[in-house]
């Protein structure tokens, strides 16, 4: 069975993610706890600094980079932004981070395949800021979905396309320190 995230160039085989069905559950439990919301007002009482969707920032200093986290991983998005993967988390757990890495004016992953384990990336949002220490980096198939399943720990997936390599992915992921 072919599974594709809405408004996302991601998709794979096989089951959904667990995390895509918690996702869909909370959202089904909230709208039948929720009933009719024409009458429920959401007051803003804070403002976090960051426009609508956007999420953060990233940055890298090993690789020069320092980039703005959007929602979504849709194309539109990723000329501009790195995008935030919607199926997974914000803040707390794991973090899944998309952007192009050539053929863009912002090529924000262009040289993650530089990164190496304990090099450092601090992200930030209206939540806080965290460093985190990169563990591992492999290519994985893009239909892999295992490295954005949700983790006890907070770690950052970061996801692009390899070169010349249409069905693969490089995928660097890093613990919180």
């Amino acid at each position: 069975m072919m599974f594709e995230f809405p408004g996302s160039k991601f998709r794979f085989q096989g089951r959904k993610p667990i995390a895509v069905e918690i996702i869909e559950q909370e959202k089904q439990n909230t709208s039948e706890q929720l009933g009719n919301t024409e009458d429920v007002e959401q007051e803003v009482t804070e403002d976090d600094g960051f426009e609508e969707d956007l999420i953060g920032s990233l940055k890298i200093e090993k690789i020069n980079l320092n980039g703005t986290v959007k929602e979504g991983s849709t194309n539109e998005i990723l000329r501009d932004y790195i995008g935030h993967i919607e199926e997974t988390a914000k803040y707390d757990g794991n973090v899944g981070l998309a952007a192009h890495n050539r053929g863009n004016k912002y090529s924000y992953f262009a040289r993650i395949n530089e990164l190496e384990p304990g090099d450092e990336i601090v992200y930030t949002t209206k939540y806080g800021e965290r460093k985190y220490i990169v563990d591992t980096k492999k290519e994985i198939l893009e239909t892999d979905w295992s490295k954005l399943e949700g983790t006890t720990d907070n770690r950052l997936t970061l996801i692009t396309c390899i070169k010349n390599k249409v069905n693969q992915r490089l995928c660097v992921q890093a613990v919180q320190e």
